[in-house]
């Protein structure tokens, strides 16, 4: 069976099951919560795939130890990082049957192609704005929230780690004209939100597996790669590259997400507690990811030589002007014209 057939099995089985028990998530919910206490705690296994040293490893560290000490014992939390539980894909599955408790992961997109909406395109142009955008009761995770709750899973909110840019072993021709071609081969992710604006900013996308990055650029497959923070350009690809472009087209936006049945296990208190941890060190990732993005744009030219080019304000409108007039149509027939016309609406009011 292929991987998205299962998600959507899941998807059914989740919803039919649901109608069985009735709203609370789980059949025996209520009677695990009266039964822990911190003398017996209930212990919450979180899984993310972020390696070690990683900004959102530090995150999901600190809120293990922030729910433990808020409620008083009662619930702890285990972490296992670095993909130790399985990829995103079998993690947000364990996490639908309750097998898993939390996550932070990218939500397949195999589930609902909205859910690939946290990475549109110059949805947000700078910090300032994704603070807003992308805070735990903005539009987009309203939205997200009503997406992953078909398959009985709640979203607890963003996990920004920093804007994605573009690194290039050679000069890309007239990098500042949206409409140039400019004359690389460029490698991207499949989802339509990469590739639409790649193609329609005349970068030549061609589309390659995270995992062969590396192999693609050192065999010139490929001239250079969208989909990394300057984080990820130093650790994956920074003794290759010649240029990192901030153009500030992406933000890497991974989700917490928990299994409604884990949820039902807590108490009221409880639940308030871990969905309000959660949904703190969201905003928190915010200010962390802008002090790690200039920390590793630095270290990128200090030890590997890579020329970091950050795009002026003014050059990031006409960039994101042109996508957002050219490249969300044609989104639209899988987002759909409601959410993007809802996006469209939410940059209205900043």
């Amino acid at each position: 069976m292929s991987r998205k057939k299962g998600i959507a099995l899941l998807v059914v089985l989740s919803l039919v099951l649901t109608s069985l028990v009735g709203c609370g998530g789980g059949g025996d919910g209520a009677g695990e919560a009266a039964e822990y206490s911190a003398d017996n705690p209930i212990v919450l296994r979180l899984a993310s795939d972020a390696p070690t040293e990683h900004i959102a490893t530090g995150l999901n560290l600190e809120a293990c130890e922030m729910v433990e000490e808020r409620t008083e014992g009662r619930v702890k939390v285990q972490y296992f990082g670095a993909g130790a539980l399985g990829d995103y894909n079998t993690v947000y599955e364990e996490v639908v049957r309750g097998t898993i408790d939390l996550a932070q992961i990218t939500i397949p997109e195999a589930i609902d192609p909205r859910l690939g909406a946290p990475y549109l395109p110059y949805y947000a142009t700078n910090y300032e704005e994704v603070k807003e955008l992308y805070a735990p009761d903005s539009f987009m995770c309203q939205e997200l929230g009503k997406y992953t709750a078909t398959t009985n899973v709640r979203f607890l909110g963003i996990v920004l780690e920093g804007f994605i840019g573009m690194g290039f072993v050679k000069e890309p021709n007239d990098i500042f004209n949206p409409e140039s071609n400019k004359g690389v081969k460029t490698r991207s992710p499949s989802m339509v939100t990469f590739y639409q604006p790649q193609e329609d900013l005349g970068f030549n996308p061609v589309s390659i597996a995270y995992g062969e990055v590396p192999t693609a650029i050192q065999t010139k497959v490929v001239d250079g790669w969208v989909g990394g923070t300057p984080n990820m350009n130093y650790a994956w690809v920074g003794e290759m590259i010649n240029y990192m472009y901030v153009n500030y087209i992406h933000p890497e936006a991974t989700s917490y997400v928990m299994s409604e049945k884990s949820l039902a296990k807590l108490t009221p208190e409880d639940q308030e507690i871990v969905i309000g941890v959660f949904q703190e060190q969201s905003l928190n990732s915010f200010t962390l990811a802008e002090e790690n993005e200039r920390e590793y744009m630095k270290k990128l030219e200090e030890d590997y030589g890579v020329e970091v080019i950050e795009f002026t304000p003014e050059q990031i409108k006409v960039y994101a002007d042109y996508v957002r007039e050219t490249s969300w149509p044609a989104m639209e027939e899988l987002l759909t014209k409601e959410l993007m016309d809802g996006f469209r609406r939410e940059i209205g009011l900043l």
